[in-house]
């Protein structure tokens, strides 16, 4: 009765989805390119800048709204600060799948008021339902300078394992308002800076790589071995995203970045190029800074890797590259000594092997914002490039696949993926068991890359592209489909984090709390979730905008921690269910497993049966989703979680006794041939 209602529900709103729809677009997808402002229009743009009390319509070059505090009679009033959409000054940012357009006001002192979130779609793993709208992230924005870095895990915090998503956003409003800032804020610090920084950045665009070391930007560390053999290391300041960029690359300095924000709350990188003929590899925790008297041993999180030295100036030059995240304790303007360990036993630091560096004035000018020394500055103007435009260099798909792969994650996952099959193929009970904690832990709780309907959704609408900029992602998809297509529904054994919690819950309630479900209901419910797959399926292709799929995917709201409380109350439901009827929700509402159930008809491996199980009942009883009815196996509904395998090889049915055994006390059945 519950599910009628529920399904009656979603019927009546589904009905009303196109005036739903027309509502959403005129609130929140704004067209402000037509003539005039609505007052939805007025509405959003006051949220953004609250203080204004009039606006113009969009225009000039770039497009601006502009806010006024007064609207008097024949007069705009006096201005305070502009609007601007994101999406009008490309490129745009891409977060996990798609662009995030936000609207983002600004005062004349280049001042963030606010920002406003107007569109967004993202696959599960990165959107926690509506969180750009309904967490604080959005609103750290607020008081923000045009000049701050907005640095997600620095200057901003970021959203838990949202990080693509939280790094396009900010720097989607990062970049846009930059170029606000120079086109209406001429006369501003920012400007004024950011000019000087533009002069900074040509010159060192310019330069090569040998240059680089003449200039002392790029300073070589030849350390020699005991046995002959060197390691050669080149530095580099690497102080703030352009000269990052130009260094290694926008993809390789972005991945170090996030990786070193993700670690460390603050300092700059200093660029560390690995080369040479050394018999024994580069080790990082041998790296020292002094400074004075101090000294800075180099932590494990204060290193990150940076690439495989492929892109930017350094393409070439080094075999790889990493990066220190100095200590904000050190005193840039002066200089510091670098210092290895090479393993040889010696009585005083100054026998190390070492050298000094000290950044010279344009790179230092242009990371920190200061005016550039005046021999530096050109007599006459000149173009250079525009702020933060880079062109990037395409290293090919399966390498930046590969280079952009966090490696410890990587490695999490072939293990888990070993402990997978090797429960599957020995049908070990216990190492199963080890392997559900492993999956609800780290996939769950610590990780969160786990598959979603989501990842079908949005694989229809944008293909394959989807996977191809996450090794983690696309090694669990690849994973799934291979075993799904072989043997059947693994992944909902073993590898979803929520299958692993019906199943912990399943465990520890008393027996006799577990009800059985009618076989006549049991048998019309199983099809819900076909039906919520047909759903989501055919709303994400007719309605592109419209996210319905976290209403059906409990898991999403207690591993990303929701802060809806609706989502709160269907994870609620689901998990009350799974006390009394084992993986409830697998049997009859996941959707994901719906579409793995209808690949699993392609399975050419499938569980065997003998003559005995015609008149046993123990696997039927045992199986955790209600797929066994005597000797038949509704595979669809199979999550090969090798209970009934196991129970035949252990012998612990009818099976223990043979067919003449079972027919003579069987008289009147006759065994037909199972398989």
């Amino acid at each position: 009765m519950q599910f009628c209602r529920s399904t009656k529900l979603l019927l009546a709103t589904l009905i009303r989805l196109p005036a739903l729809l027309v509502i959403f677009v005129s609130l929140s997808s704004i067209s402000f390119a037509q003539a005039g402002l609505t007052e939805a229009d007025i509405s959003l743009l006051k949220k953004v800048m609250p203080d204004a009390v009039s606006f113009s319509e969009k225009a000039g070059d770039p497009p601006v709204y502009r806010a006024f505090s007064t609207a008097q009679q024949g007069s705009e009033g006096e201005l305070i600060g502009y609007l601007f959409e994101t999406q009008d000054y490309p490129p745009e940012e891409i977060g996990y799948s798609a662009p995030i357009e936000v609207l983002v006001g600004m005062d004349l002192e280049g001042i963030l008021s606010g920002i406003e979130v107007l569109y967004y779609r993202e696959s599960y793993k990165s959107i926690r339902g509506d969180f750009l709208n309904t967490e604080r992230f959005p609103n750290q924005f607020e008081g923000k300078s045009v000049s701050d870095g907005f640095r997600p895990g620095r200057d901003l915090d970021g959203v838990s394992r949202a990080t693509i998503t939280s790094w396009a956003t900010s720097r989607g409003i990062r970049n846009a308002a930059r170029k606000v800032a120079q086109n209406y804020l001429t006369d501003s610090e920012f400007v004024a800076n950011a000019n000087s920084g533009e002069v900074a950045l040509g010159i060192l665009e310019a330069q090569s790589w040998e240059e680089m070391k003449e200039s002392g930007l790029v300073k070589e560390f030849p350390i020699q071995l005991e046995d002959l053999t060197e390691l050669n290391l080149s530095l580099a300041f690497m102080g703030n995203e352009a000269i990052g960029e130009l260094l290694v690359g926008p993809d390789d300095y972005s991945r170090a970045e996030r990786e070193a924000s993700n670690r460390v709350q603050d300092g700059s990188m200093l660029l560390v190029g690995i080369d040479g003929n050394a018999s024994t590899p580069f080790r990082q925790e041998r790296l020292a800074i002094t400074q004075g008297d101090a000294v800075y041993n180099i932590e494990r999180r204060r290193f990150v890797y940076v690439g495989s030295a492929d892109n930017g100036k350094i393409a070439g030059k080094v075999r790889f590259a990493g990066a220190i995240v100095l200590s904000s304790d050190i005193d840039l303007s002066q200089p510091f000594t670098v210092l290895y360990d090479t393993g040889v036993q010696v009585e005083s630091v100054e026998e190390l092997a070492q050298t000094v560096y000290q950044i010279p004035p344009v790179p230092f000018s242009l990371a920190t914002g200061s005016p550039l020394p005046a021999e530096y500055m050109p007599k006459s103007a000149s173009p250079f490039p525009e702020f933060d435009d880079f062109e990037e260099v395409d290293e090919g798909v399966v390498a930046t696949l590969i280079n952009s792969a966090p490696l410890a994650e990587v490695l999490a996952l072939l293990l888990l993926f070993a402990m997978v099959m090797t429960a599957f193929l020995r049908k070990s009970s216990t190492i199963r068991w080890v392997t559900l904690a492993y999956t609800l832990f780290y996939l769950g709780f610590y990780n969160g890359t786990f598959l979603s309907v989501s990842h079908i959704t949005n694989g229809i609408k944008l293909g394959p592209s989807l996977f191809l900029n996450d090794l983690p992602l696309l090694l669990i998809v690849v994973f799934t489909l291979v075993t799904t297509l072989f043997w059947g529904r693994v992944f909902c054994s073993s590898l979803c984090p929520f299958g692993a919690l019906q199943d912990f819950i399943t465990r520890i309630m008393p027996k006799k709390w577990q009800w059985n479900v009618p076989q006549a209901i049991h048998d019309k419910a199983l099809y819900i979730k076909y039906g919520v797959l047909a759903l989501l399926v055919v709303t994400s292709l007719t309605f592109s905008d419209l996210s319905l799929f976290q209403y059906f995917e409990p898991f999403g709201t207690i591993f990303y921690i929701s802060r809806s409380m609706v989502l709160w109350g269907i994870l609620a439901a689901f998990l009350v269910a799974s006390m009394f009827i084992s993986r409830f929700y697998c049997r009859y509402a996941c959707p994901l497993g719906a579409a793995l159930g209808v690949t699993s008809f392609l399975s050419p491996f499938r569980i065997k049966r003998v003559p005995q199980c015609e008149v046993c009942k123990v696997c039927e009883k045992s199986c955790p989703t209600g797929a066994i009815r005597g000797h038949e196996i509704d595979f669809k509904e199979c999550v090969r979680c090798d209970i009934c395998e196991s129970k035949l090889i252990s012998k612990a049915g009818v099976c223990k006794h043979t067919v003449e055994d079972v027919i003579a006390r069987h008289k009147t059945w006759t065994p037909v041939t199972v398989t």
